[in-house]
């Protein structure tokens, strides 16, 4: 066995092509002649580096102990080639029908067995399953996707369900860590450009695919979609984004307000499918992107809009959004933006209507104008208010001692316009408890250039007890007036759900960071999370029907153990000793078959395969 470089050149074509052939010598009936046992590519290696290369192909194939450390390049190259070798050997044993499942008695060296190429299989198993369940290769080749794409995209979406990270990450977790591409079948050239190509190719479909995934589940589930849940989200960039015009300095969820960010807008139902998603420059303003979003939307699925109901927060709840959506036929639940309509005499007449020990919900209704109106009053959330209020009324009043016991101190702010301006930015601080207060600066002349301070003085407002009788209290607005008052606290509770998408997204599925510099491979980064959720939530879905409500994270650590690995041993057949491997799955314990089985799948993902070498 050794290695020998081959020329070669296109017809039409003055360029020459290099390539290492692993090849050996064999007697045939017309002589000896070359054989070629795999093709090396375009490897970058000096040729007097071929025979360590080939030495230490063959000791990996037939299992020899090497007596010198090798390069650790030369390892690495050699592991990869034994990979292929084997990977075909063991096609051609599977092609010729051979019956692991009988048995096969050999004599085998027991000092001789090592197991190699161990590589992770049950969450790539249950994955690789729903992914065929949702039909989504159909609808790719549907759309002109090529057969050898296939398994690249699948890969891109899987992994970023198993092991989310860049592309990068996916490319080496998918060749050196994984059996994705045992379960999706081999890739021709699994480079990471032909990964990225991949990529750009899912998102050219990104309509067709969110209306195909929607449909499908739909049939899968049988679900009732009547209500339409909307929010947005934002994942930042690491890099100067200067090839992408989306990526821009806003208001960021994850408080990285050093980086450029991205919007995600997301459209669930009640049961937390997503419908449709739609990106957005980092400094997308949330009350101005539901009427583009619906657009879309009703464009993809025509017949949306009658009889549904569409839930949003108070981030988006302009006045505005909500006459769009009476004028389109939708109906609405909101987060009404503020509570004028409500007094604080108004919490002493409350019903409760839920209880338990964790809190208590009290809701007060006004109908009016073809609406209803319902203060809701939460002892749970008026703790988080309190303690929220609490803290930053503390901090405010502390500074403005200080601020105050300055005045009379060397070295301390006593300039008029600076302290005004700093009370400014205290309040812009601490909003919740600086809207409690009024806050007077009296200067000792009047205001000029160079004119001091003399005091600070503040005091609470007269809405100061007003404002904390309505802590823990939110309004809720809706045209569904047919509707009880626990029924619509029970639906606009539902946005939970969308909230729930978005921690799968930026926890499970790697949302963020997004290092891409180029707008067209950011999108598509994030379109990848989506159709990863899409996975995600079928796997969750499905197992709590069966009152498995354990989440992915948990699903996929317990699914990590059970793996793809070869066994190699030497084994003795007519005084000629031979090294095999066979390729297996390990046994499936408990716990994988409990989770197999609420999924509908068989416990031994992929067959046996026997090689020899």
């Amino acid at each position: 066995m050794y290695i020998k470089r081959v020329r070669k050149s296109h017809r039409g074509s003055k360029k020459v092509y290099e390539y290492l052939h692993l090849v050996e010598n064999v007697r045939t009936q017309h002589g000896p002649r070359q054989r070629l046992i795999l093709n090396l590519g375009a490897i970058d290696l000096p040729q007097d580096k071929f025979k360590d290369l080939a030495n230490c192909i063959e000791s990996m194939l037939t299992g020899q102990q090497r007596l010198f450390d090798t390069d650790r390049k030369i390892e690495k190259l050699a592991r990869v080639a034994t990979d292929k070798i084997r990977s075909k050997q063991a096609t051609k044993v599977e092609h010729d029908a051979t019956d692991v499942q009988q048995p096969i008695y050999q004599h085998v060296d027991v000092a001789s067995i090592e197991a190699s190429q161990v590589r992770s299989l049950g969450s790539e198993y249950v994955c690789h399953c729903v992914y065929n369940e949702l039909k989504i290769d159909d609808l790719l080749i549907a759309e002109g996707v090529s057969t050898h794409t296939l398994p690249l995209i699948q890969a891109l979406v899987i992994g970023r369900l198993v092991s989310p990270g860049s592309e990068v990450h996916t490319w080496n977790w998918a060749l050196h860590r994984s059996a994705i591409y045992e379960l999706t079948g081999p890739v021709l050239r699994p480079s990471l450009n032909s990964l990225y190509r991949a990529g750009d190719r899912l998102f050219e479909c990104k309509d067709a695919l969110e209306r195909h995934l929607a449909a499908r589940e739909k049939d899968l589930f049988d679900l009732p979609e009547r209500i339409c849940l909307f929010d947005l989200t934002n994942t930042y960039f690491e890099g100067q984004m200067a090839a992408n015009d989306k990526a821009k300095r806003g208001r960021s969820k994850e408080k990285r307000t050093d980086c450029k960010l991205l919007t995600l807008a997301l459209v669930v139902d009640e049961l937390g499918f997503a419908k449709y998603s739609r990106l957005y420059p980092g400094n997308q303003v949330e009350g101005r992107t539901l009427a583009q979003i619906i657009e879309s939307l009703v464009a993809l699925r025509p017949n949306l809009a009658r009889d549904r109901t569409v839930v949003i927060d108070a981030g988006i709840a302009t006045g505005q959004n909500v006459a769009y959506l009476k004028a389109n036929g939708f109906h609405y639940i909101v987060v009404q933006r503020g509570k004028a309509d409500f007094t604080p005499d108004d919490i002493q007449t409350m019903q409760i209507i839920r209880q338990s020990d964790q809190y208590t919900l009290k809701v007060k209704r006004h109908d009016q104008d073809g609406e209803a109106l319902l203060l809701c009053h939460s002892t749970g959330r008026q703790a988080k208010d309190q303690g929220i209020r609490g803290r930053q009324e503390r901090l405010f009043l502390e500074r403005l001692r200080y601020y105050q016991d300055g005045l009379n101190k060397k070295g301390r702010t006593k300039r008029y316009s600076k302290v005004i301006e700093m009370i400014g930015r205290l309040r812009e601080k601490y909003p919740r408890a600086s809207k409690l207060y009024d806050v007077e600066v009296t200067p000792e002349a009047a205001p000029a250039a160079k004119t001091n301070a003399r005091t600070i003085v503040w005091k609470k407002r007269d809405q100061y007890d007003a404002q904390r009788q309505l802590e823990g209290c939110y309004v809720l607005r809706t045209d569904r007036t047919e509707l009880s008052d626990g029924q619509i606290w029970q639906t606009y509770v539902m946005l939970t759900r969308v909230e729930s998408a978005f921690r799968s997204l930026k926890s499970s599925l790697g949302l963020r960071p997004n290092f891409h510099q180029n707008q067209e491979r950011a999108d598509t980064h994030l379109f990848i999370s989506v159709i990863a959720y899409h996975i995600l939530h079928t796997i969750e879905y499905k197992l709590r029907l069966c009152g498995d409500h354990r989440s992915w994270a948990t699903i996929c650590e317990i699914l990590s153990t059970h793996q793809r690995l070869t066994i190699e041993y030497n084994a003795k057949e007519q005084e000629q000793v031979r090294r095999s491997h066979l390729r297996l799955c390990s046994t499936a314990e408990p716990e994988h078959r409990q989770i197999y089985q609420r999924l509908n799948l068989k416990e031994a993902p992929l067959p046996k395969k026997i090689m020899n070498a």
